[in-house]
């Protein structure tokens, strides 16, 4: 009797144990597919490293060396566009749409579509032919901007009250530092 119940013993044992490696080998292999889908969304579309600035609300941040400031950006993968925002100096903001669609390499398409003043709206291929461009710029410095669009047949929606733009105004009021040390330096007349 002792020696049955120190098999069953075993059996159970060995039955928690590969139910145990297969439950960890389950969930291992979903934290990895959760990672890979992560890291497609921080990489697509482009060959710059992007990181996460609101993991919860997508948006992804990228420091551009070559403007010395940071700009936002919002994969919206199931439509194939991407939305770009960053701040001009005077803190006004700047948005670019990229619809990724085959076209004609360095064209523009003209739509039906106007701004205000009269202006047709205008999409831009890029010059590898890949995304047609379609840009905006406030001239206020509010970031509570409904941007929506319909540009024949290519429409977006983004509400830019759910992106944090704290760290684009702090790079901007950064760059515009000037040295004590200069500042106070009187200027020597001849």
């Amino acid at each position: 009797m002792g020696k049955l119940i120190i098999k069953i013993i075993k059996v159970f044992l060995l039955f928690l144990v590969t139910a145990a490696l297969i439950i960890g080998a389950y969930l291992g292999y979903q934290e990895y597919e959760k990672s890979q889908k992560l890291k497609a969304e921080l990489s697509y579309q482009s060959e710059h490293e992007w990181s996460w600035h609101n993991e919860y609300r997508r948006i992804q941040i990228r420091h551009i060396d070559a403007l010395g400031t940071s700009m936002l950006r919002k994969v919206y993968k199931h439509k194939d566009h991407v939305i770009y925002a960053y701040k001009n100096d005077n803190y006004s903001l700047n948005a670019t749409v990229l619809f990724f669609v085959p076209c004609e390499p360095d064209s523009e398409i003209i739509t039906s579509q106007e701004f205000g003043s009269g202006k047709p709206k205008t999409l831009v291929c890029n010059s590898d032919g890949e995304a047609l461009r379609f840009s905006v710029t406030w001239s206020d410095k509010s970031n509570d901007k409904l941007w929506e669009e319909k540009l024949d047949g290519f429409s977006l929606r983004v509400d830019f009250s759910d992106w944090d733009f704290t760290k684009l105004d702090q790079e901007i009021t950064l760059s515009k530092a000037r040295s004590k040390i200069n500042a106070n330096k009187p200027i020597k007349q001849d």
